[in-house]
């Protein structure tokens, strides 16, 4: 009986332990942050990015952990800007590429390579992607929209 509870004790720990989200469903780095949840957004400053078109790193010190990914800010001022609204500048699409979502992919999203557009923040792989994106926002945005509720939960090496 003994074996019985603690092998199944041993088989459901990693879900006890997981994060918040499904497979791949925010683009973080490998490791974890000081705050013991992955980095998000490169560590850059999404309220910085959103409010001043600057893609400024943020520092530990002032970072917050929203579902399951840990965000660095510059300023407490700007980490209490986040977590008032955080719908307003997390990225769209888990932080992955947009137009790599629009694809069906799950690239890496660079926040020196970013539109904001219609309140959204979309973020690419390189000034490629962002371009192709740019030549019809409304659309591969929608399109992006759809192909991440097909693709959210799924991994990266999945797809």
């Amino acid at each position: 009986m003994k074996s019985l509870v603690l092998t199944t004790l041993i088989a459901t720990l990693p879900l006890i332990a997981a994060p918040a989200f499904a497979a791949d469903e925010i683009n973080v780095s490998n490791g974890i942050s000081a705050a013991g949840a992955p980095l998000a957004a490169h560590g850059v400053d999404l309220v910085a990015l959103v409010n001043d078109g600057n893609p400024v790193d943020g520092f530990a010190t002032h970072s917050a952990t929203f579902d399951g990914a840990s965000y660095y800010f510059t300023t407490a001022e700007n980490l209490a800007a986040f977590e008032a609204n955080p719908a307003a500048y997390l990225p769209q699409h888990g932080g992955f590429c947009s137009f790599g979502v629009s694809v069906g992919k799950k690239f890496d999203g660079d926040p020196n390579q970013y539109l904001v557009a219609d309140g959204k923040l979309y973020l690419f792989l390189n000034a490629e992607t962002r371009a192709a994106f740019l030549k019809d926002v409304p659309g591969t945005a929608k399109i992006a929209d759809g192909q991440w509720s097909k693709i959210k939960s799924v991994a990266v090496g999945e797809l």
